[in-house]
């Protein structure tokens, strides 16, 4: 009787990339025959963590040059996610000493049951140091209480190499010790990348011991580099996925392998002989870069990120989440034939200002800036500006499809407010940069503009006095590449003021989707006043989306 209680609680032991054994205990159900919708988490979700605390999974996920950094959803059933915090909610002034200035990358969560706290791993540029070194990934943490609603305390950046940077740092504690693991990022300073590992103490301030080697790209199927590797134990073994090649744009060719060590002490991997285990197919491109998760009841599945065939790299990469079992050889593997099943219309947003008295948790901006200045007064009441680039003050949220409304209720004033397609500036000098295209109104008229070339633009103006609420929208179809803005004065119907071709591959930032956003133009004295803001997604029209040139 003794043995048979001891096998079963040694099969309970399986754990997930962060999770230890005080959650594999708690109870939550995933009934095996759940239609899990995918994109798991819609929108610019890319590098996605999650990790289970009792009968909640939390996720968060790469957040670019957008701040709030590094968001934190909430799931009791993986199928369902809410937006409810962000690790840093005001951006760079929540970090230690304000030392993240961009390329906010790849938030890892572990929870520690001994401390019941929450840590989040990150990468970030530190604005103190020149060129790649100043890759360095920093640790976060927050009682576990208190992550829906509470601030993470930041300890500053703890990995640090001097020659390339580091980046996709992730925890596993195995065998009473807590391991960190990270990437020297080799392939953005012409050297090998290696995903390295190193003992490191309760608090996750300091590494303990040697740093050591685990593994390369040593296949034949290997490109460059290997990069957001997971670990996992299953059995006998622990397990680590990674990602191989390129991540983020129109040319990627990211896929995933698998590799094994009986002992993180011994410094042996093996990888699968069927490797790569995921690849790009008919519906998802460039699929990587994720963590596992088990449930109660020993199933382990994957969260990680792709782009949407449909959309091309427009949306930017998703989260997608998909069971990993195990095959007759008795290596995990994903069956990789995901298909995106999640009903648009929960995809739809709509705010009614007027009621609110905080901003949203999905709205962003820019984030070398600091959060736009606002109040909420018969409205959201933003504060005027000229950053940007002229572009003005801007706040957006995620695309989720390429044919979609924008639709905004303004208060006419001075300055120019209204709504706006944030990309990316040609030729930016960082990926951050924004650039947009939109309409606004004022008391002086309609102005339609664009700074996607690096300079405001007025591409046409009607002068006319206005006065009370006007509606405008922007309609973006035919896979993205059609624009057509109207604006909509009293109970008069939607007239159509200007339409343009739009090349939206030409302005698609480096790593990140399109925003959809509400922007205010004018001195710092004034501002835009709106009473509502929509999104709305639609069908697509004109057949299939053309292919980004270049990609595959």
């Amino acid at each position: 009787m003794n043995t048979r209680l001891l096998y079963l609680l040694l099969c309970l032991t399986l754990f997930s990339c962060g999770l230890n054994k005080k959650d594999a205990s708690k109870t939550t159900s995933i009934p095996v025959n759940t239609p899990f919708f995918n994109p798991a988490l819609p929108g610019d979700n890319p590098d996605p963590s999650i990790i289970r605390v009792g009968k909640v999974y939390y996720a968060t996920s790469t957040t670019n040059e957008w701040a709030p950094y590094f968001t934190i959803y909430k799931s009791t059933n993986l199928k369902d996610w809410k937006l409810v915090n962000h690790v840093f909610p005001d951006g760079f002034k929540d970090m230690k000493n304000q030392w993240g200035e961009n390329n906010f990358w790849a938030s890892e969560l572990a929870y520690d049951a001994k401390q019941d706290r929450i840590y989040v791993y990150y990468s970030a540029h530190n604005r103190e140091v020149k060129g790649n070194p100043g890759l360095q990934c920093g640790i976060a943490w927050i009682d576990a209480d208190q992550i829906e609603t509470g601030k993470f305390s930041d300890n500053g950046p703890v990995i640090i190499e001097d020659d390339c940077g580091a980046i996709d740092a992730f925890e596993l504690q195995d065998n009473g010790k807590i391991y960190a693991f990270w990437k020297n990022d080799g392939n953005g300073c012409g050297k090998e990348s290696w995903i390295w590992m190193q003992e490191i103490n309760e608090s996750r301030t300091k590494l303990l011991g040697q740093k050591r080697k685990a593994y390369t790209n040593s296949q034949p199927w290997e490109t460059a580099l290997v990069e957001g590797a997971c670990f996992f134990r299953m059995g006998d073994y622990i397990y680590s996925l990674y990602a191989v090649g390129g991540c983020c744009d129109a040319r990627c060719n990211y896929k995933t392998g698998i590799a094994r060590t009986k002992s993180l002490e011994n410094g042996t991997w093996e990888k699968y002989d069927k490797n790569p285990i995921m690849v790009s197919n008919d519906k998802w491109r460039c699929p990587g870069h994720g963590t596992v998760v088990q449930s109660s009841d020993n199933r382990l599945f994957m969260l990680y990120h792709a782009f949407n065939q449909n959309y091309d790299v427009f949306v930017g990469r998703e989260g997608i989440i998909e069971e990993l079992k195990q095959g007759a050889d008795g290596w995990p593997v994903l069956h990789n034939a995901i298909v995106a099943n999640r009903p648009k219309a929960e995809l739809d947003f709509f705010e009614d200002f007027q009621k609110d008295k905080k901003l949203n948790l999905v709205w962003q901006w820019p984030s070398k800036l600091q959060r736009p200045a606002m109040t909420f007064e018969s409205g959201l009441n933003l504060t005027a500006s000229k950053d940007n680039h002229e572009l003005g003050t801007f706040l957006g949220q995620y695309i989720k499809t390429v044919d979609f409304d924008i639709i905004a209720e303004v208060e006419t004033s001075a300055a120019n407010t209204g709504i706006c397609l944030g990309g990316a500036i040609l030729k930016s000098k960082w990926p951050g940069e924004l650039g947009g295209i939109g309409i606004t109104a004022s008391k002086q008229g309609y102005t339609v503009f664009s700074n996607l070339e690096g300079k405001y633009t007025v591409l046409k103006q009607a002068n006319e006095s206005l006065s009370g609420s006007i509606k405008l929208k922007m309609k973006i179809s035919k896979g993205g590449k059609l624009i057509d803005l109207f604006y909509k004065n009293g109970e008069s119907d939607w007239l159509k003021f200007y339409t343009l071709q739009f090349d939206a591959a030409k302005y698609v930032p480096w790593g990140m989707g399109y925003r959809a956003g509400i922007v205010v133009k004018g001195k710092p004295s004034e501002k835009g006043v709106f009473k509502s803001f929509e999104l709305k997604n639609n069908e697509s029209e004109g057949g299939e989306l053309r292919r980004i040139d270049g990609a595959k």
